[in-house]
């Protein structure tokens, strides 16, 4: 095969190939399956944010990013947070539905090798709060996340920690999605 043929045999491969993803009925990864009807409440969710706010006792500035995504036919909602620098806290949780107790519940594992659980009643008007602590902890639980429905495109998460009677806040992000 001369050189001439050669390049049009790859240039004609590498059209058809191009014409082939970008078809829309091509697909690289299998789409994200539909939500159970339980975990509907959360699909807001489902996306990639970018998120800024502060720690409360320092001030400083801290910036993530959050990607939400359906897994397991839909029964769960996978969240993966990841500080951008100089912080470095990276955290993997899930988000399902705990038909015993009738509540959401979120597990969260992350890069300080902590492992938590959290429940939420649902959506109270604009707010989604988790609480819950260490996996094993038979205490009431002293750790709270607040997830607090801006708009369609905007969310507010906070942390706080139960110190005698009082929820202090640590720190607060506004998310923005991608």
């Amino acid at each position: 095969m001369t050189k001439g043929k050669q390049f049009t045999v790859l240039t004609s491969a590498l059209a058809g190939l191009s014409l082939l993803l970008l078809s829309p009925s091509f697909n690289l990864y299998a789409a994200a399956p539909e939500l159970k009807p339980e975990l509907a409440p959360l699909a807001y969710f489902i996306g990639d944010w970018d998120c800024s706010g502060k720690f409360d006792a320092s001030g400083k500035v801290i910036e993530a990013h959050q990607h939400f995504t359906t897994d397991l036919d839909g029964a769960w909602i996978m969240f993966r947070h990841d500080d951008k620098p100089p912080f470095s806290y990276h955290a993997l949780a899930e988000w399902g539905w705990d038909a015993s107790r009738k509540k959401f519940v979120m597990t969260v594992q992350d890069s300080f090798a902590g492992v938590r659980v959290f429940y939420s009643s649902g959506w109270d008007s604009t707010q989604l709060q988790w609480d819950g602590d260490t996996i094993g902890s038979t205490a009431t639980p002293a750790q709270r996340f607040t997830f607090e429905r801006i708009d369609d495109r905007h969310f507010k998460v906070s942390y706080f920690t139960l110190k005698g009677d009082a929820w202090p806040r640590m720190d607060s992000s506004t998310c923005s999605k991608q």
